[in-house]
């Protein structure tokens, strides 16, 4: 048993050394490191104006003193050169860093950022935080800025489509209201009469009443979901063409420009209702 006891007791002693010079040996090394990018490493479709990266480190590196050696550790390069730049820091942040382009009036750009190019972002190992720990190793962040013009382009074709459908299907309702107007044998939409439906199905005046209102109700409400669509893609449509610089006055629109050409026949039903109400009255006095 004491041999065991000494055996286990020598172990225990070889992982602390162990585990202690690892920990030592990291404390020498520094300790910082770039924990997350924005562009990531190998992103595409970056933004081309104000062109730049956002940097978190896994620790503060906002300190005043090292500020403008730190700054000079960072550098964008493109197809033709080296950018100039501006190095910004995180006060509500310690460990972000911002680093942009720089294109103000004062400054010779080298060169500027460009559609469908490819950029690298160098960060040197002599970066350091606030206690002076080092990044140690060279880093490097490469990304892809995004091509506008095929973007405008794929823009402009679905604009010019949803155009073209609008025109297409207003120029239908158009032809189709056309055509009803000069055929005189064309069916006529007709007024509701309640008589005339109670006698023909042999259903009482009320319950021809009660389901011709659902039918209306129902009618109503599928022709203003139609509406609403369509009011829903001109809004887009106006928005997109606001952005443009494009602007329109709207006018009021009657529901009829909407191809609608249903009658409720609402009037003659309430008057058929009243008259019935009426009789009921008279049979009871009597």
């Amino acid at each position: 048993m004491k041999k065991t006891g000494w055996i286990v007791c020598i172990v225990t002693m070889i992982a602390m050394l162990v585990f202690g010079s690892l920990m030592m040996a990291s404390a020498e090394e520094g300790g910082l490191t770039l924990v997350e990018t924005y562009p990531k490493d190998g992103q595409k479709n970056a933004a081309v104006e104000n062109l730049g990266i956002k940097l978190t480190f896994s620790a503060p590196v906002n300190l005043e003193a090292n500020q403008a050696e730190n700054s000079k550790c960072f550098k964008i390069t493109g197809p033709e050169g080296d950018l100039d730049i501006k190095v910004y820091y995180n006060p509500d942040i310690p460990e972000q860093v911002l680093v942009l382009q720089d294109l103000g009036e004062d400054t010779k750009t080298v060169a500027k950022s460009k559609n469908s190019e490819e950029y690298v972002v160098s960060i040197s190992g002599n970066f350091k935080d606030n206690e002076g720990n080092t990044l140690g190793e060279d880093q490097k962040i490469t990304f892809k800025t995004m091509d506008t013009k095929r973007n405008n382009t794929v823009y402009l074709v679905i604009m010019t489509l949803m155009m073209v459908g609008m025109v297409f299907f207003s120029t239908r309702q158009a032809k189709a209201a056309a055509a009803a107007d000069a055929d005189p044998s064309a069916p006529q939409a007709e007024v509701f009469n309640p008589y005339k439906e109670a006698k023909r199905t042999g259903k009482s005046l009320a319950q021809v009443i009660a389901e011709h209102d659902k039918e209306v109700a129902k009618q109503q409400e599928k022709e203003a979901k139609r509406m609403a669509k369509m009011a829903k893609y001109e809004d887009e449509y106006e928005e997109e063409e606001e952005v443009r610089g494009n602007y329109r006055v709207k006018g009021p629109r009657p529901i009829s420009a909407a191809g609608s050409t249903y009658i409720t026949g609402r009037k003659a039903a309430a008057e058929a209702r009243a008259a019935e109400e009426e009789r009921r009255k008279k049979k009871n006095k009597k």
